[in-house]
């Protein structure tokens, strides 16, 4: 008969928060015999019994295994505000599993999306040894908006209704909620389009007031994620709005330490779900059965490698559209060449510079629409709301390593735009694919530099390289009005012709070797 003793999984277990919240966590530990053991914990607002399967993978690997609710969400006590509390209660949560007889100390924090977060704010409140970053949310005011401000309004509303201001998510309302209402987002003020998706969000215009720019009392900084001195993982997916975000922990991470302990990277042609579903396409693009990783296996035998020697050197796994096969370096991006092409009057990418005007007409209330992830792009050619400039067909493939960069000198006969900048691969078949892109706010008449997200891609033979300039991406990006008025609450819209200045306008991109 089984006793007590012999338990190695436990569920509803309570813990204390500093408040005297209690927040409940399922454990999953190996047999006695083979006590102590390092533990992988994870904290999560979207039910810890999601992670049955996982726990019990952990276990079975020699590991313990802690998933715990947050605060305010499922079984876990108190109200959950997005974003707050979490450093304290992680911290609250090290600490017990670290005096739990089955631990041996070393603690990894693993999580993905939002409790990527949870791991990073409990990794910089108590000493950790290991992190396991899975295309982490920092931060409403980072996934919320893009670098330049502008609101990510298909997101927000989406996420706000899936899952926010309530104790459970309502997975797939938003599926539901907009398959019934396909205009909604349309209303305006967009501040006002809480009221009639249909469920009670009080909290959802608080974000609207947030910037990417600023830092919210417990966000994790730049100085935290550089003075960690723990190895890390990294992982994210080309086609995740949060790549760039995985990218950039990457770089920084363990940065002021010496010596620099160990981070890896892994970046897969995936989206948020980082291909959990089996499937090789995304869009348009078909990467084929290479691109599947077993990314269970590797996150074993990483944090194995990781606590045998924190300070290796780490590895750079990075899959490649175009040829479609998997490439490992020391680091990514490579040290790669830049190469510029000049914005020409003819519509044109050009080495050298032309000085002329390419002008278009913007309505805000025929917003240039958006398109899924690696969807074909070629029917949006149609539309004249835009500014294009092509390359001739190249004569010989052409590899992007890394991010880049637009230039434009632009103008506005509205109080103020939005530039939105894509690099697309226009193939000989006429499918219309994107490169990378970027987005910038400006006013009337100026001089702007549009970051361009990273990538890692080579666009084929007889492709041709095209920028395009629009002035919005709607439903994805909330609209600029055109009057000056804030977005958020205006209730205006002022179209109004918009113009690219060519001869110090560019496009800049890090070419590599494309073999």
């Amino acid at each position: 008969m089984t006793t007590t003793a012999e338990l190695t999984t436990w569920a509803n277990l309570p813990v204390a928060a500093p408040d005297g919240t209690e927040l409940v966590l399922d454990a999953h530990v190996p047999p006695a015999a083979e006590w102590p053991v390092p533990v992988v914990v994870t904290r999560t607002p979207y039910g810890r019994s999601t992670h049955l399967a996982e726990g019990r993978a952990w276990r079975s690997r020699g590991f313990g295994f802690v998933v715990q609710d947050v605060r305010g969400r499922y079984d876990s006590a108190g109200t959950w505000t997005p974003y707050h509390n979490e450093r304290a209660d992680g911290a609250a949560l090290l600490d017990w599993v670290r005096d739990q007889p089955w631990s041996d100390g070393r603690i990894a924090v693993l999580g993905g999306s939002y409790a990527g977060y949870t791991a990073w704010a409990a990794a910089v409140e108590r000493p950790v040894s290991a992190v396991l970053s899975l295309g982490p949310s920092m931060g409403l005011h980072r996934t919320k908006f893009e670098p330049s401000g502008i609101l990510r309004l298909a997101e927000h509303a989406g996420w706000w209704l899936d899952r926010a201001d309530s104790r459970t998510s309502r997975e797939g309302l938003r599926e539901i909620v907009f398959a019934d209402h396909p205009d909604l987002l349309e209303h305006l003020p967009v501040a006002g389009i809480a009221d009639l998706l249909g469920a009670r969000l009080p909290h959802w215009g608080d974000t609207l007031a947030l910037h990417p720019s600023e830092s919210p009392p417990e966000a994790v900084t730049d100085a935290e994620v550089r003075e960690l001195g723990v190895p890390s993982l990294h992982v994210g997916g080309w086609y995740d709005l949060l790549v760039d975000e995985v990218l950039d922990l990457f770089s920084r991470s363990g940065s002021a330490v010496s010596p620099r302990p160990r981070r890896d990277l892994v970046v897969g042609p995936w989206g948020h779900d980082l291909g959990m579903d089996g499937s090789t396409a995304v869009g348009a693009r078909e990467h084929g059965p290479a691109s599947r990783l077993p990314l269970g296996s590797l996150f074993v035998d990483w944090l194995r490698a990781a606590l045998d020697d924190p300070t290796a050197p780490g590895t750079a796994r990075v899959f490649v559209p175009g040829p479609d096969r998997w490439e490992t370096t020391p680091t990514w991006p490579p040290a790669t060449p830049q190469r510029t092409w000049y914005l020409g009057p003819d519509g044109g990418l050009h080495r050298e510079a032309a000085h002329g005007v390419v002008m278009f007409h913007h309505d805000p209330a025929d917003p240039f629409p958006s398109t899924l992830p690696a969807a074909d792009r070629a029917t949006l050619l149609a539309r004249r709301d835009a500014a294009r400039f092509a390359t001739g067909p190249l004569p010989e493939p052409l590899r992007v390593d890394g991010a880049g960069h637009v230039d434009l000198t632009v103008s506005t006969t509205t109080d103020s735009a939005d530039w939105i900048v894509r690099v697309l691969e226009h193939r000989p078949d006429g499918t219309l694919l994107e490169v990378t892109r970027g987005t910038a706010v400006a006013t009337h008449h100026g001089r702007i530099r549009v970051p361009l997200g990273a990538a890692a891609l080579v666009v084929g033979t007889g492709s041709r390289l095209v920028l395009e300039v629009t002035g919005s991406d709607f439903p994805f990006l909330a609209r600029n009005p055109g009057t000056g008025e804030d977005r958020h609450h205006a209730v205006r819209l002022r179209a109004g012709t918009h113009s690219v200045h060519t001869g110090q306008s560019s496009l800049t991109l890090p070419v590599g070797d494309a073999r």
